[in-house]
């Protein structure tokens, strides 16, 4: 048993590993963590929220994964959320989701041995890289 608790704990610290987070902030200022359950809203580019309140913008956040890791759009706005939670944002705004398709080659280097010479082999492969984008606010009392 402690042994599939063991190998179930490295796939999910991998699964993690699957997602690039980039947060530049840009006032400096740390701000209190919010709560786990604290719902963070994302508006799209070009829509505003639609509170009385005034905001601020705290921080830009930005976070790739690939298609073939078994990386949605879904998830990449959940780890944004994540991360907005983390930094003490209200809300993200002007989120932008984008995936770009892209093909190449990979290289199987050949070898020799005693009596057999393997050459090299190329695979092609194709994936698709997501990017998620946005810009991290506080609503201002």
């Amino acid at each position: 048993m402690k042994k599939v608790w063991w190998i179930f704990l490295v796939i999910v610290s991998l699964a993690g590993c699957a997602v690039n987070t980039r947060y530049v902030s840009y006032t400096g200022e740390r701000l209190p963590e919010k709560g786990r359950y604290y719902f963070v809203s994302i508006y799209p580019e070009g829509q505003l929220p639609k509170t009385a309140q005034a905001y601020r913008l705290i921080g830009k956040v930005e976070l790739t994964g690939r298609f073939s890791e078994n990386i949605s759009s879904d998830l990449l706005a959940d780890e944004a959320r994540n991360v907005a939670r983390a930094k003490g944002a209200d809300a993200i705004i002007n989120a932008s989701s984008q995936s770009v398709v892209y093909d190449g080659l990979e290289l199987i280097p050949g070898r020799c041995g005693r009596h057999y010479c393997r050459p090299d082999e190329y695979i092609p492969y194709r994936d698709t890289m997501l990017t998620f984008r946005g810009e991290l606010a506080v609503f201002t009392p």
